[in-house]
């Protein structure tokens, strides 16, 4: 006499209830080479850096040890101005985990975190309290535009790289969020170019002026440079049919 075939089926779903199947494993994610922890290391070292760098003459908020002049006439402008700073220091201090390959890959959850308080608590501020805080410079109309250009570049590509994200279109949006953490750190490269320009002898204006000018145009270039590079081909595997 056969079996009742409900009795199989109950040893088999008792089975599976004690010894579900396994989980799909997750891809994984190689570990950083040599060149990436080097880059990535200098970027964080020389953002961090200069966050503290920056940051510490403005902790006491005292506008008379400011590096920038500050309108005497408008006494809001210095809450203003440091509230710009404060917010782009959070943004300098995120922009390299940001670019991380590793990091975003590996840590997808954080990455996404991460990048919203990059935004909202450091880019999306800084940027906006930027137009006024370039027009009320002290230093000079062509201070006043390098500043306004600069902030231009900052705002579109903040918007293009936010925009991109929301729509999931994720390979555009890593390139736009490149060319944004160009113009986020420019600010850390235009401080030796102003120091150098003015040791050559040109006036603290014209020297910043330039020095602003050519860390926007430079990071830019670079940027573009390094998403049009012709990119290596892999060698193939001694041994590995295709």
């Amino acid at each position: 006499m056969k079996g009742d075939p409900m009795d199989s089926v109950r040893e088999i779903l008792t089975e599976e209830a004690e010894h579900p199947p396994a989980a799909p494993p997750k891809p994984s994610v190689p570990k950083p080479g040599r060149r990436e922890l080097t880059w990535v290391g200098f970027l964080a070292v020389y953002c961090v850096g200069f966050a503290v760098f920056g940051i510490y003459r403005y902790l006491t908020l005292d506008p008379s040890i400011s590096r920038l002049g500050i309108r005497t006439d408008l006494p809001w402008h210095y809450p203003l101005f440091i509230t710009h700073i404060y917010t782009a220091v959070v943004s300098i201090v995120l922009a390299w985990i940001q670019v991380w390959p590793w990091f975003r890959a590996r840590h997808p959850r954080a990455h996404r975190i991460v990048g919203r308080w990059y935004f909202f608590a450091g880019v999306f501020p800084s940027a906006a309290l930027a137009i006024p805080a370039a027009l009320l410079t002290v230093s000079g109309p062509d201070v006043r535009l390098a500043l306004l250009a600069m902030d231009a570049c900052w705002i579109i590509t903040m918007i293009c790289g936010y925009r991109t994200a929301r729509q999931r279109k994720f390979g555009e949006h890593r390139k736009w969020m490149l060319r944004n953490v160009a113009m986020t750190t420019s600010t850390v490269t235009l401080r030796p170019l102003n120091i150098i320009l003015v040791e050559t002898g040109m006036s603290y204006e014209q020297a910043y002026a330039s020095a602003t000018w050519g860390a926007v145009l430079g990071h830019l270039l670079f940027v573009e440079w390094y998403l049009l590079r012709p990119k290596k081909k892999r060698r193939p595997v001694p041994g590995r049919r295709s």
